[in-house]
């Protein structure tokens, strides 16, 4: 018998091949999702962690602006501190490129900390002018070992040997500040050459701007830290953190952490709309079947083996979903894992293909749809045999609540109003079409609108916030005067200057301090609310980004603590005036007679922003190219152009995973239509024979397509909404707060994708309509 039933159970799925072909294709997207995001987290934090070990990577750093390195051994006494190093940290330009391009130098030697890993080549010699580039710059800019870059040292350009290509931890993820967002290796990136080098070329011997930290075993940093920064202070300590709150340490376990919470929530989504496509298609089938099931009811097959052969149906369904989306997972995981890899510039490390994924995969894709099936058949438990085997009775007639609403009939035709009556005859089906479409609406919604959440990240600072055309940066603060004369030509629109700076701040009664910087009151430099409306920094008062309220837990009003720690210490107790939408960092934003009131740093600045037209631009870099106090040039349009191109290949990411939505919407819409479609075929082949085209009959199954699909959208716009603000709570780090993305673009862009799955389901089963044949289907009851 158990043969007998399973030849049943293959004999009924390919009559229904479509619609268990779909809910397959579906759990094994969810699971190929899962599979990927699961191997990825291995293998990203396989690779950070050997990458750890083979730079002998440091437990804590401390910048100063200036120290003796005979600091290192006085901090080496503090107890729980193993090994303390000093080094050389600076900011380089490169001569002989068109762009403005930089290296932040490092000092390294032999034996020391952060030992740079290297792809190619070999590590410097001491006290030579040889260094190692970042794998990032050396790719973008052809560069291999022999060839030869120029650094602008104190406005002198010095020849590098480059002696090998590598990175360490710390420079994995290089931006210059955290605005920046995402790297560009073709104009800033990592390079080391060794301490005495460094030390002569900018004439620091036996100083140090850098501290690296090694901790005795079971020691940690919280209980050091405060003995770290009571030693340093006398040196303007800048910051001191453990290497977990490293940036760029900080951005890959940060995605690591996402990736794993990404695992959880993708299999669940496509198991829901799996679900609900199963359960339109096999509620139906039960229903067919109730003869079917009063027989072998009748002949003695016990209730349970019957329910257990209709769960049969999800367990088939489920598994192979599992295995084909754990098989798919395994196949792209790998280049998944490579471009993580090359993103964050770790080594090329593989961790072993777990199966355990692949069996986790198919074990849940099987009970979920196995359960689904199981709830389905629980209504063959309320028959007796002599009851399955007579025809169920009809169903209501009574007016649903759309059609007890004065005028709603009249603006369908006939065909129409029999669409609108099958909806209502069947409403938990319609109740189950319209929750799967809704989950299709908010999915494709929230890829959407993944783009204004770039927008908001990237392009609102650097188009919004910053107005200049280039900015020059000045090795230390100099006098306003003197920087705006250095600057100074007929055709300049506009020269404003800014002072910036590293200030730890802290709400009061908060003990981790955090990082802002950031002094003007230029027209040059805008700062916006969340609502859009402009806001100015007062003479007395600080201003902050929403993520440094978000974190510091603070909101305008609020008074927090500002320390300067150079040229000597003040902390002062400062209000915030207003809060602004920058969500990614902690810029602090003064007046310069704000700045003045609680620093030494007065009528003097470190940037100079410049509106000038394109040959003034060039006129401007050819003077200052060997400027001694000049750090760096950056041109605002070059920035902007190098993330139009790196957000394109994104942007067509998002378009082509938007279309996961479009499927879903197709497969749960056409799923629900082929069953009505099913079920009116005699009513249809009636209307045929009185003179209705079958584009006229398509509106008995296209109307009930488009009421289904607006009940969801209607239901999937809160729910877009809902995912918007969960996926904001969820995300949200130290580093970052992501805002509410969810805009009314993104919910058109979504509505018309939706409308477009309708009008593919409508396609397909106006071809089935034109192959009735009505006399033959009108015979079959003879």
């Amino acid at each position: 018998m158990t043969k007998l039933l399973i030849r049943k159970m293959i004999r009924d799925m390919k009559r229904s091949m479509t619609a268990y072909i779909l809910c397959i294709l579906i759990v094994a997207i969810g699971f190929c999702g899962f599979t990927v995001l699961e191997l990825c987290y291995d293998n990203l934090a396989e690779s950070r962690d050997m990458f750890f070990s083979q730079s002998e990577f440091c437990d804590g750093f401390a910048e100063v602006t200036d120290s003796p390195v005979s600091e290192a051994g006085i901090l080496k006494r503090i107890p729980g501190i193993d090994t303390v190093q000093a080094r050389l940290v600076k900011d380089t330009r490169v001569y002989g490129y068109e762009e403005d391009v930089e290296l932040h130098l490092v000092s390294w030697s032999e034996g020391e900390m952060n030992r740079p890993v290297l792809s190619r080549g070999t590590l410097p010699e001491e006290g030579k002018k040889e260094i190692v580039i970042g794998d990032g710059i050396a790719k973008a800019r052809n560069l291999n070992p022999g060839d030869t870059v120029e650094i602008i040292v104190e406005g002198k350009r010095v020849p590098m040997e480059i002696t090998g290509i590598g990175l360490t931890p710390e420079n994995i993820y290089m931006i210059r500040n955290m605005n920046e967002l995402y790297p560009s290796p073709a104009v800033y990136d990592a390079a080391f050459t060794s301490y005495r080098t460094m030390a002569q070329l900018f004439g620091q011997e036996g100083h140090g701007n850098s501290f690296l930290f090694k901790l005795e075993p079971g020691s940690d940093w919280e209980a050091v830290k405060d003995r770290i920064e009571q030693a340093l202070t006398p040196y303007g300590l800048i910051s001191h953190y453990a290497r977990e709150d490293q940036l760029a340490v900080s951005m890959v376990d940060e995605e690591i952490k996402q990736l794993e919470k990404m695992s959880g929530v993708v299999p669940f989504l496509f198991l829901t709309v799996a679900g609900v496509i199963l359960y339109i298609t096999q509620s139906r089938m039960v229903e067919q079947q109730r003869t079917q099931i009063g027989t072998l009811m009748a002949i003695g097959i016990p209730l349970r083996k019957i329910r257990l052969h209709y769960m049969g149906f999800g367990a088939v369904t489920g598994l192979l979903g599992g295995l084909f989306g754990g098989l798919l997972g395994y196949a792209l995981a790998d280049p998944m894992a490579g471009f993580y890899r090359v993103y964050f510039n770790l080594p090329d490390v593989t961790a072993p293909l777990s199966v355990s994924y692949l069996l986790e995969g198919i074990l849940l894709a099987g009970i979920f749809c196995s359960g689904t099936s199981w709830i389905i058949a629980g209504v063959i438990g309320k028959m007796k045999p002599a009851q399955a085997l007579r025809p169920p009775s009809p169903k209501s007639a009574r007016q649903s609540f759309l059609e007890r609403i004065p005028g709603f009939l009249n603006l369908f035709t006939v065909p129409g109003v029999m669409a609108l009556r099958s909806l209502s005859r069947n409403r938990r089906r319609t109740a189950m079409s319209v929750a799967g479409i809704a989950f299709a609406y908010m999915i494709t919604a929230t890829l959407v609108s993944m783009n204004s959440l770039f927008d908001v990240f990237i392009f609102d600072y650097w188009e919004k916030t910053q107005r200049q055309d280039i900015m020059v940066q000045f090795e230390q603060p100099v006098l306003l005067e003197d920087a705006l004369e250095a600057v100074k030509h007929s055709q300049v629109e506009n020269a404003e200057g800014m002072m910036e700076f590293a200030d730890p701040c802290r709400a009061a009664g908060k003990n981790r301090l955090y990082d802002s910087g950031g002094i003007t009151e230029a027209s040059l430099t805008r700062l916006f609310c969340e609502d859009g409306s402009r806001v100015y920094p007062e003479e007395e008062g600080i201003v902050i980004s929403e993520h440094m309220a978000n974190v510091m837990g603070v909101k305008k009003g609020s008074t927090i603590e500002v320390k300067v720690p150079y040229p000597k210490e003040r902390i002062s107790r400062v209000t915030v005036t207003d809060t602004i939408a920058q969500y990614m960092g902690s810029s602090a934003y003064m007046s310069f007679a704000g700045a003045g009131r609680i620093s030494d740093y007065r009528n003097v600045c470190t940037t100079v922003l410049l509106k000038a037209p394109i040959t003034v631009q060039e006129e401007l870099r050819e003077r200052l190219e060997d400027a001694a106090a000049v750090s760096g040039i950056q041109s605002r349009q070059d920035r902007l152009s190098q993330y139009r191109s790196m957000m394109g290949s994104m942007s067509a990411i998002m378009a082509s995973m938007s279309m996961l939505g479009v499927i879903i919407s197709f497969a749960v819409i056409y799923i629900s239509s082929l069953i009505s479609f099913e079920e009116l075929k005699r009513e249809l082949s009636t209307l045929m024979m009185l003179g209705l085209k079958s584009k006229e009959c398509l509106d008995v199954i296209s109307t009930g397509q488009w009421l289904l699909a607006a009940g969801a959208v209607l239901i999937g716009i809160p729910m877009s909404m809902g995912a918007s603000q969960l996926i904001s709570v969820s995300m949200a780090s130290d580093m970052y707060t992501i805002p509410s993305f969810i805009d009314g673009k993104a919910l058109l862009q979504a509505l018309g994708l939706t409308a477009v799955s309708v009008g593919f389901s409508s396609m397909m089963m106006l071809r089935k309509l034109k192959k009735i044949v009505p006399a033959d289907l009108l015979r079959e009851r003879e």
